[in-house]
């Protein structure tokens, strides 16, 4: 018994291996991958299922997913569930932009709401109420402006005047389709039919063992039918035939097919992904979860608008990239692997990874695509290990690897020398020799190896080599001179000698040389030239001046772009590789570079392989991209742009946009005037969302937007797909935004506007209040300021006033100061010239007493002589004295004085009282002086009693008659 279980259980695994074996044979595919992008069903927030896949004019892709109808526009998933909560198994949309759709006992379409918000309109109940219960509505399908829904029971049918029909079968409904602008179904019992006027024709009965699952247009005169589990069929008029495809296909049960492309179909199963066939059904390549898809029960299928393969699974959704000019060889299945270098040589194609050499026998010509190649890769016997690159010379196959050089031969390896690891191989031509030098550059040093016929051997290390790593290297062969750069101290030119076997002379070159930089230096030989790679662009070497210079060709395609590989293909065309970018130049020397691309060389061992235009090869971190360039050139694009999301918010969020432009029940790709908001000034902060449904995940797509009335220039260009405006004044405003790809293709500009109001206090009657009441403020400010200025200026007349009064008072105090210091002075000079008045006086008195004297003495000694002749000398002397007191010259020069200290007291008094004598005026002055009539006897040499007699006649010469009146006091008022 233990015996036969154990033969039983090697019997079984030998079936599984051997059943293993047979659906890898058959699992062959083509070597070129395209991209896929996987949406879990926890990722989109939707159910696991999703049954039919449509797409609107504006690139919107619609989903019949198990809660209900999911939308994507390229970075968001909406989900609108049906009003019953069922599953959506039905979605088509319309020309006029309705979404119909369909699940359990319900129908309708969906439509945007004056904002743009899908809502469901049920169209069951236009049907008789008897017809309203049903099953699923398992598909859809739309011809004109007529629309098909199929339940199991019976087909609703609702022509363009809106008119109803059913059509219920007394078996199943299995299958409804549109083909050529025809509706096909499919009775259980009837046959596979066709609607024509009104009504259900018979086109063949040949289904009837099997079941129809999608129907497309094969031409315009022949459709091609996918089977269930009976494979593809052909109906060209009357002609039933099948088309020859893999028999093994049907046995996946083929759920649904579409066509893709002119001449392609994809085939969806149930149990082993899709299957593309061409129309003479043969397999091009098959999709499946060891091409990356979630699983392998497919749906739904839909080709979309860019070429994208869109496939509903039983679990997510995945996009595949179908018809990528751009796509992946991985020569080991499921298994990302690093690829370092490439070669097609003897119809081999090989790559060099990180784990060895693969090859794979290519039967394409050699301007095929070799991306269709189909195959399994096999590793090369020997080759384990890191591959560096692969050289072809001669006939031979020589492979740099780490353990050494290697030819391939016969799918195996066979090492040439063992260690140092080796990066390169280039030839030392010479015609005049049979056979030919291969110069290797190492880890270590210089390597030299000589292929005579069919044979290469190591000759051993080039003789005096530098101990250097000679990665990067190209050889002058016309002067036997080899260039190398070194990673981090710049470039060596070294001198072979004649005989090529050992090293003459060497010499570094670095920053002191020309270099911009001792790092970071490549050589390559471009179009004969050997070139140098350096950070600041691509120079040359100057023989004469022995220095390296920017090459002036070069200088003016790369400017400064530190380049680190370069190479060019059979169009003259040069590919390069710089700042972890992949760039073409093209003939009119444009660079473009291709951001699908970017960041995915491995830095610091980048490798382009240019074969033709459908065969560009780079080296990658994940397996070898495959570029199409023929193909890449001659991609639509077409970039749209679409305003997702518009909301504004303030203490709550109100959705303004969601999506949609409708006008007249349709929908347009701009907003009408009508759809303009005006909104309360409370909701001035706004939030747009606005993305480009361009599905290639590998075309990154920029955006740009600007408010028209807030802003003056658009935002630059980046990834960013949303923006945000706070506390917005009222106004008018226009928000614009723009899409562009990774080859600066625009999109047009999409606009949405709306209008902020103003705050109540900012309207027009509001403004006129203001003004009212600034003009009467300003009437009251004016008034007040009058009033104000009127009591200023009272207030200042009555300082002023008040200042002049005591600025008079002040000018006549300065008067009477200035009066009373003239009288003063006058007073003082009174009293000077009085002091000198009264000094003269003093001394013509005591003049007149000496002479007096001496008359007196004189008159006394004459009497007392004794002779008569000597008395008459002496009384001549006597004589003279006594005439010389009455002499009057001294009055005249006192009388001058004196009206100069008294004001012309004499002049006045003379003139008042003309009939003064000069004698009478000698009173008057002697006696203003205040002189005693002693003391005026003595000035006049008169007696007293003469004066006593002139006094009295002056007071009546005065008129004085009052005897109480002073002499004196008189004339001092006078």
């Amino acid at each position: 018994m233990n015996l036969y279980k154990r033969h039983f259980k090697r019997l079984f695994f030998i079936v599984i291996l051997l059943v293993g074996k047979w659906n890898f044979l058959f699992c062959q595919d083509v070597i070129g991958q395209s991209s896929v992008l996987n949406f879990n069903f926890e990722d989109i927030k939707a159910g696991t299922q999703t049954w039919m896949i449509t797409q609107d004019k504006f690139g919107i892709m619609y989903f019949g997913n198990s809660e209900g109808l999911l939308t994507y526009n390229g970075s968001e998933w909406n989900l609108y569930p049906l009003p019953n909560k069922t599953t959506l198994r039905s979605v088509i949309v319309a020309p006029d932009g309705k979404i119909y759709a369909g699940g359990q006992n319900e129908f309708g379409y969906f439509f945007p709401s004056e904002n743009g918000t899908l809502i469901f309109h049920s169209l069951k109940n236009i049907f008789p109420k008897s017809q309203q219960s049903f099953g699923d509505a398992w598909n859809a399908t739309l011809t004109g402006k007529e629309i098909f829904f199929r339940c199991s029971d019976k087909i609703f049918h609702i022509d363009e005047r809106k008119k109803t029909k059913v059509f219920p079968t007394e078996s199943e409904w299995l299958f409804l389709g549109t083909a050529n602008g025809k509706v096909f179904a499919q009775d259980r019992n009837k046959g596979l039919l066709y609607f024509d006027n009104g009504g259900w024709k018979l086109l063949t009965q040949k289904t009837n063992n099997t079941i129809v699952t999608s129907i497309m247009p094969l031409s315009k005169d022949s459709i091609l039918f996918s089977t269930l589990k009976s494979g593809v069929f052909i109906l060209a008029g009357n002609n039933w035939t099948s088309l020859p495809i893999d028999k093994t296909i049907s046995q996946y049960h083929i759920y649904n097919a579409i066509k893709i492309g002119d001449t392609l179909f994809a085939l969806g199963t149930t149990s082993n992904g899709v299957f593309i066939i061409d129309k003479k059904g043969k397999t091009i390549r098959h999709l499946s979860r060891n091409t990356q898809l979630q699983n392998n029960n497919v749906l739904s299928m839909y080709m979309d608008n860019q070429s994208n393969l869109w496939l509903g699974l039983d679990r997510g959704i995945d996009m595949v990239n179908n018809d990528a000019a751009i796509q992946k060889i991985n020569p080991v299945l499921n298994t990302p692997a690093a690829c370092y270098t490439a070669k097609i040589f003897n119809h081999n194609l090989y790559i060099g990874t990180s784990d060895g050499l693969y090859s794979l026998p290519i039967s394409l010509s050699e301007n095929e695509d070799v991306s269709n190649a189909k195959g399994t890769f096999s590793r090369i016997e020997n080759s384990g290990g890191q591959v560096w690159g692969l050289f072809s010379i001669d006939d031979k196959l020589l492979m740099g690897h780490n353990d050494g050089a290697f030819v391939i031969e016969n799918n195996k390896a066979n090492q040439i020398y063992k260690g140092p690891g080796t990066w390169i191989f280039r030839t030392l031509s010479d015609s005049s020799k049979s056979y030919t030098d291969v110069l290797a550059g190492t880890y270590y040093a210089l390597n030299w190896l000589r292929l005579n016929g069919k044979k290469i051997s190591d000759s051993g290390k080039i003789k005096n080599s530098l101990y250097e790593s000679f990665r990067f290297m190209e050889i002058d062969s016309a002067n036997r001179v080899i260039w190398a750069a070194h990673p981090y101290r710049g470039i060596y030119k070294m001198k072979l000698d004649s005989s090529s076997h050992a090293m003459k002379y060497s010499k570094l070159y670095t920053s002191k040389d020309g270099l911009p930089d001792d790092l970071e230096n490549y050589v390559y030989k471009i179009r004969g030239q050997i070139i140098f790679c350096t950070t600041k662009g691509i120079y040359a070497y100057n023989e004469k001046k022995d220095r390296f210079e920017q090459d002036k060709f070069y200088g003016k395609i790369f400017g400064n772009i530190p380049i680190r590989f370069i190479t060019e293909d059979n169009q003259n065309r040069l590919w390069f590789a710089a700042r972890k970018k992949l760039g073409v130049v093209l003939k009119n020397n444009e660079i473009k570079y291709f951001s699908e691309i970017t960041d995915k060389l491995i830095d610091g061992f980048e490798f382009i392989y240019p074969l033709n235009d459908q065969n560009i090869f780079v080296g990658s971190v994940d397996g070898l991209v495959h570029i199409n360039f023929k193909k890449y050139q001659h991609q639509q694009n077409n970039i749209e742009l679409l305003l997702s999301k518009v909301i504004t918010f303030n203490q709550r969020d109100s959705v303004l946009f969601n999506g949609y432009f409708t006008e007249n029940e349709h929908l347009t790709d701009s907003q009408s005037t009508a759809q303009i908001k005006k909104l309360p000034a409370a909701f001035n902060s706004f939030h747009f969302q606005f993305t480009s449904p361009h599905y290639v995940p590998q075309q990154p797509i920029e955006y740009a937007y600007q408010l028209v009335g807030f802003e003056q220039n658009w935002s630059r260009w980046s990834n960013r797909n949303e923006k945000d405006y706070t506390n917005l004044p009222y106004g008018k405003y226009t928000f614009l935004a723009r899409a562009r790809d990774s080859q600066n293709h625009e999109s047009k500009i999409v606009k949405y506007s709306f209008i902020i109001l103003p705050h109540w206090y900012q309207t027009n009657l509001a403004y006129l209040i203001y003004s009212l009441i600034f003009i009467s403020l300003i009437w009251l400010i004016k008034k007040y300021q009058l009033n104000k200025f009127q009591k200023q200026k009272e207030k200042y007349e009555k300082e002023q006033a008040q200042l002049q009064y005591l600025h008079q008072l002040e000018i006549e105090h300065n008067e009477n100061a200035i009066i009373q210091l003239q009288k003063e002075k006058l007073e003082n000079e009174i009293s000077y010239k009085n002091k000198e008045l009264a000094s003269t006086t003093m001394h013509l008195f005591k003049r007149g007493k000496l002479l007096s004297k001496l008359k007196e003495e004189l008159t006394d000694a004459i009497k007392k002589l004794p002779k008569a002749e000597d008395k008459s000398d002496f009384t001549k002397l006597v004589k003279m004295l006594s005439e010389a007191e009455k002499q009057d010259n001294d009055w005249e020069q006192f009388a001058i004085h004196f009206d100069d200290v008294h004001n012309n007291f004499l002049q006045n008094l003379k003139h008042i009282y003309p009939n003064l004598t000069q004698a009478d005026l000698r009173i008057c002055a002697y006696l203003k002086m205040n002189l005693s009539s002693k003391e005026i006897a003595q000035f006049l040499n008169i007696s007293l009693k003469s004066v006593e007699i002139a006094r009295y006649r002056l007071r009546k010469k005065l008129n004085i008659t009052d005897s109480n009146v002073n002499l004196y006091d008189f004339l001092i008022e006078t």
